[in-house]
């Protein structure tokens, strides 16, 4: 799927984890979007290893419309990076104007300082799990949960998952992907989850919509129920993440 046209904002601050943040910034760009690197006020961060990024802006200059996404990479740097009003402030701005705002491993941190996990479904590095739902938020141990523009992520392993997740949320609004015989059942189940959570904030916008109290019911039923769906196909998803070998998909291809 392309993302021309598409803005990202990456987060940067001193210790980053290097493949959550360059796996996002290549990936991204890969697809076409123009990613720019935001910061505290410095010119240049290092990782936790020393390899160092540029930043095109820092988040005092920049504001929430610019960007379609804003993406939070994990390591030493969340713990940096919560500690600046101009960044709690960016995220804020961006999850209520209905961004995707994205967040891997430690980076839970940011979302918790900045005051978004509240009645949300998420994912973060175990390490973090208590703080997570200390801040209102559900905790899964799932590679990639998104719940609504909220996409969360757990550790390196789950990058694949995170910006492929990410990507669909920037597309179309619609699953984009196709089954077909080359496709694995990793790949399946992924497009199987993202379905599952759009057919539900379509249903819970007209929960929200909707001023007659059987329909609201109704509808209200049918999120809860696409939800359901959407647990059980993580649960599964993490197994097969976990044992890509597992001998539930050995016959994957004649299922098809």
């Amino acid at each position: 799927m392309s993302l021309e046209g598409k803005t990202i904002a990456v987060f940067a601050e001193e210790l980053y984890q290097e493949l959550e943040l360059w796996y996002p910034v290549l990936r991204f760009q890969e697809a076409g979007a123009t990613v720019k690197v935001i910061g505290t006020g410095q010119s240049t961060y290092a990782s936790k290893h020393g390899y160092p990024v540029d930043v095109n802006a820092s988040a005092e200059a920049v504001s929430a419309s610019e960007f379609d996404a804003i993406i939070i990479p994990g390591g030493y740097a969340p713990d940096r990076l919560r500690r600046y009003p101009a960044v709690l402030r960016l995220v804020r701005e961006a999850y209520e104007q209905g961004k995707i705002v994205a967040a891997i491993c430690h980076a839970g941190w940011v979302l918790a300082s900045a005051g978004v996990l509240q009645g949300r479904r998420v994912t973060s590095v175990s390490a973090i799990k208590d703080d997570m739902i200390h801040a209102g938020a559900t905790w899964v141990d799932a590679p990639v949960v998104r719940d609504g523009n909220l996409v969360t992520s757990r550790m390196p392993g789950d990058l694949p998952d995170f910006c492929r997740t990410i990507i669909m949320a920037l597309g179309s609004g619609e699953v984009s992907a196709e089954v077909t015989e080359s496709t694995t059942a990793r790949e399946a189940f992924a497009i199987a989850i993202q379905a599952e959570q759009q057919a539900a904030d379509f249903y819970m916008a007209a929960v929200k919509r909707t001023n007659d109290s059987a329909a609201k019911a109704m509808f209200d039923e049918l999120a809860k129920e696409e939800l359901q769906h959407k647990a059980r196909l993580e649960k599964e998803y993490a197994h097969l993440s976990g044992d890509p070998d597992w001998v539930r998909y050995s016959l994957w291809r004649d299922i098809l």
